[in-house]
């Protein structure tokens, strides 16, 4: 009586995954199956609109340059401070090291 029940069981599983494997793969071809979650399309549609409308208002922005090209402004001075060089570590690495006189 045991093996007949596992067979039934092995059998059971193996038609319904079958069946469940069909049913998946007929939907797919169908388009109604979504495996992509609602909510997703929806706020990546809700981000585009938002682009659309600030590419729309950057595209209304006129800016002009004429002030880089002014004398007044070429003229600048820079007074910063130019920084020290400082040495990093050892002149050479790889230098031989004197031995302590002992």
């Amino acid at each position: 009586m045991q093996s007949s029940l596992k067979n039934i069981t092995v059998i059971l599983i193996i038609s319904t995954l079958a069946f469940a494997g069909y049913y998946l793969f007929i939907k797919k071809d169908e388009g109604e199956l979504d495996l992509t979650m609602g909510s997703t399309t929806e706020a990546l549609f809700v981000d585009v609109q938002k682009y659309i409308e600030r590419r729309q208002l950057l595209d209304q922005i006129d800016f002009d340059i004429a002030l880089f090209n002014e004398q007044r402004f070429r003229s600048l001075i820079r007074f910063s401070a130019g920084e020290e060089e400082q040495p990093i570590g050892r002149p050479n690495p790889f230098d031989t090291v004197n031995e302590l006189p002992s």
